[in-house]
């Protein structure tokens, strides 16, 4: 680290502050989320936990209520609350990460990731809010995540990769992080932001819906909450960027919509309803931009979209969360893609039948997701366990215009796998006081591409190049099992920033009917936790 980058790590720690403003969205990182996530699961507690991020003055409230969790903010709920009468706030945190790991499979590497920047925070008053982050930085990844770079250009969840070096085996990539957003609440009932970053939409550790495993995204969202009722628009700004060039000038704009409505039905019970459409920006006959039609808040797109020609890429879904007990809960997701009746009823026909010729159609693109939260597991405290299931048929998510696919900058919106796979995901963790540890195994089967063949996983692929339209079905092609197992063990250093340090342990298996490919990986590092970032696909 030079001279000018000491400089700017000692001016941002001096003017650091410690208030936040209550229309702050909180952090997505999982290891920060337990503990809120097991209080909102008492059946008294009203608010919705769908939509994430969070923001602040959903748990400004609990802070105080319960010692589940660590302080997450500074100083009490009434010092909290002294603060927000200020008329005007600007704060300044780093932001820091120094990683360094050993993949011991051959051939054997060091890994390293070093980066740094700064968040800026400006309060206006109690409904207006300004976050603004940025993050520079250069590493050397390990294989699996070094094969996704050369073949996406892009460092995942993060954003374009650079080539930082001349070697061809420990090649260095360089990159950047860039998201912010204004944040303005005129009453309690709507809140208004416009920015650019990711979004979290489901209960679980993955969404069929909308994740956060892309880089961030330009982004109008206006949330409204009443009554029982939670209700969102988001209208994005996407790149598609399949050009095999790798060049950001030949990327082209795409742009997407979503809602979602969450009625809490009873004190247990949550139900939702999603959808989302996604439209190229151009095509070979003309500009398109953002189509007006998609602005309409209340709209479903399904009759917009076959008034003007079916031929965007809409979605459906619903999902829902059962408060169990006092301490369990299950929740799910179920996505349409493509729904024809008569074709999903002639698959469950032949299901125990010999004769599949006229069962499988391709256009079958569904996924659902089924989970279960138990909190205080065996009655100590703060031990957490998970355990969640997702389905998702061939060429779900992909589109016959590749600039429709479900993605942005080379990585899917929801399910990091794309598509042709059934997966489980297991995690057990324990937080005491500010350490954190938690181990996780993922056991996914997926059919990949086979001799230049579309089997339907890769979503940035279009569906037109399908080898059939019957007997289809999920895992086809070069089927394939990965397993990933890891422990890791986190300390938070700074609650406020976000702050950890982390010693981790990994082994990634991936085996098919031929060979069988063993990555082991160790690392430790410090970093502040912008997002979470995945490394189990």
């Amino acid at each position: 680290m030079n001279k000018k980058h000491c400089f700017i790590l000692f001016f941002v720690f001096v003017f650091c502050g410690n208030s936040f403003s209550q229309q702050l969205n909180y952090t997505l990182s999982r290891d920060f989320l337990w503990g809120f996530d097991n209080y909102y699961n008492n059946k008294e507690q009203n608010f919705q936990t769908f939509v994430k991020p969070y923001r602040f003055c959903d748990v400004n409230a609990i802070t105080d209520s319960t010692a589940k969790f660590p302080r997450l903010l500074a100083g009490t709920k009434a010092e909290a609350h002294d603060r927000l009468k200020k008329k005007a706030e600007l704060e300044i945190y780093p932001l820091l990460t120094a990683q360094t790991g050993y993949q011991f499979s051959s051939p054997s590497r060091m890994t390293s990731d070093l980066a740094i920047g700064g968040s800026m925070i400006c309060n206006i008053g109690e409904k207006f809010s300004v976050n603004f982050k940025a993050l520079a930085g250069k590493g050397v990844f390990d294989s699996s995540t070094d094969s996704i770079i050369k073949q996406t250009h892009v460092v995942p969840g993060m954003g374009v990769s650079y080539r930082a070096n001349n070697d061809s085996v420990n090649t260095m990539y360089a990159y950047q992080y860039f998201s912010g957003y204004v944040s303005y609440s005129p009453n309690k009932i709507f809140n208004i932001q416009a920015g650019q970053d990711k979004q979290f939409w489901g209960d679980g550790y993955r969404s069929l819906f909308l994740s956060d495993v892309a880089a961030p995204y330009p982004y109008l969202k206006i949330t409204t909450n009443i009554w029982h009722l939670t209700y969102v628009n988001l209208y994005t700004i996407m790149k598609d960027a399949t050009n095999p060039s790798g060049f950001k000038s030949d990327w082209l704009n795409k742009y997407a919509t979503f809602h979602y409505l969450g009625w809490n039905a009873t004190k247990r019970i949550n139900i939702g309803l999603f959808e989302s459409i996604v439209w190229q920006g151009t095509d070979s006959s003309r500009y398109r931009g953002y189509d007006v039609n998609y602005l309409n808040p209340v709209i479903f797109f399904r009759p917009t979209e076959y008034a003007n020609g079916s031929s965007d890429n809409a979605f459906l879904g619903l999902s829902f969360k059962i408060k169990l007990f006092k301490k369990q809960q299950v929740y799910g997701q179920v996505l349409l893609d493509e729904f024809v009746l008569k074709e999903v009823m002639r698959d469950i026909k032949h299901t125990y039948s010999s004769d599949t010729s006229k069962s499988g159609w391709w256009a079958n693109k569904q996924a659902f997701q089924i989970g279960i939260k138990i909190f205080d597991l065996f009655n100590v405290k703060n031990l957490n366990f998970q355990m969640e299931y997702n389905y998702v048929r061939p060429y779900t998510y992909a589109h016959g215009s590749v600039q429709q696919n479900y993605g942005h900058m080379n990585q899917p919106l929801a399910h990091p796998l794309g598509a042709n796979f059934w997966e489980t995901c297991t995690f057990l963790n324990y937080r005491m006081k500010r350490f954190f540890v938690e181990a996780k195994c993922i056991y996914a089967v997926y059919g990949a591409d086979s001799a230049g063949t579309d089997y339907g996983k890769n979503i940035f692929i279009s569906y037109t190049k399908r080898p059939r339209d019957y007997e289809n079905f999920t895992t086809q092609g070069f089927q394939t099992k990965l397993i990933t197992a890891s422990l890791r063990v986190a300390y938070i250093l700074d609650t406020q920033m976000n702050l950890k340090i982390e010693l981790g342990f990994a082994d990634r298996i991936i085996q098919t009917n031929y060979s069988t490919k063993q990555t082991p990986y160790i690392f430790i590092g410090i970093k502040t936790d912008l997002c979470n970032l995945y490394h189990d696909y």
